[in-house]
């Protein structure tokens, strides 16, 4: 700018106006130029880092849905294992066979619920940086989807229709007809047993078998749904491979 300035004052010294006219347009035209050059060099910078924060988000919302795929994998199996103990007991039930401390296990369980509960901590993240960040549309649509629609679902309609059958229902039930004990040779804390008050009226009480027959119910839909939605969830994780290859 120095060296400019020593010229435009040369040239109004000697009192040559086109020259300095034609001088300072050129001068206006390279400013102009800085600033554009500038502007696109800011741009690809700012391009680059918006990249580089997508790919950093995409891979947190894979890692955050591969760790969900984990717990509900999880939750399946002992569903799975409490399923086996309410069907232990609907089969006694059926058979009218005569008790047997083998159905204490079941006794002590039938009634418990699991969480189902979604690792969300990416697209919590992505929520306060903006959800435009993922440049594939459908790509965000999906992701949106599962996170605000599926997740949702699970911990709205399952677990919730879940936890007012045990709070209302069952747990009051299982208070006022069984005994919890703690068996002496097993020191573990997701093993639980309990004995009937009394057994022959509780194997003819109709309430106990509409409550385990519920119970039953909810848990097959609640095992369909989480396989459904792992199912869904290993093609998302796959998408997201995908686009992050082409990023």
């Amino acid at each position: 700018m120095k060296f400019f300035r020593k010229i435009r004052q040369k040239m109004l010294s000697e009192n040559k106006f086109s020259k300095y006219l034609l001088y300072a347009i050129g001068e206006i035209v390279l400013i102009v130029l800085g600033i554009l050059l500038a502007l696109y060099l800011n741009n690809i910078n700012e391009e680059k880092q918006l990249k580089k924060d997508e790919i950093k988000i995409l891979k947190e919302l894979k890692s955050n849905l591969k760790s969900t795929v984990e717990a509900f994998e999880r939750t399946i199996k002992y569903e799975s294992d409490y399923l086996a103990q309410n069907k232990k007991i609907l089969e006694y039930i059926n058979t009218k066979q005569p008790y047997s401390t083998e159905l204490d296990h079941a006794f002590g369980t039938y009634f418990w619920i699991l969480s189902s509960n979604p690792v969300t901590g990416g697209y919590d993240y992505l929520k306060s940086k903006g959800i435009e960040l993922i440049t594939n549309d459908s790509l965000r649509k999906n992701i949106s989807f599962m996170f605000e629609n599926e997740f949702a679902i699970i911990k709205n309609d399952n677990e919730l229709w879940s936890n007012n059958l045990q709070q209302n229902i069952s747990y009051p039930y299982h208070v006022k007809h069984f005994i919890k004990y703690f068996p002496e040779n097993t020191d573990s804390l997701g093993i639980e047993y309990a004995k009937p008050i009394d057994y022959h009226t509780l194997m003819n009480d109709k309430t106990f078998q509409s409550i385990n027959t519920e119970i039953i119910s909810n848990r097959r839909w609640n095992i369909k749904s989480l396989k459904d939605l792992v199912g869904r969830i290993k093609i998302l994780i796959k998408e997201i491979d995908d686009n992050l290859k082409r990023l």
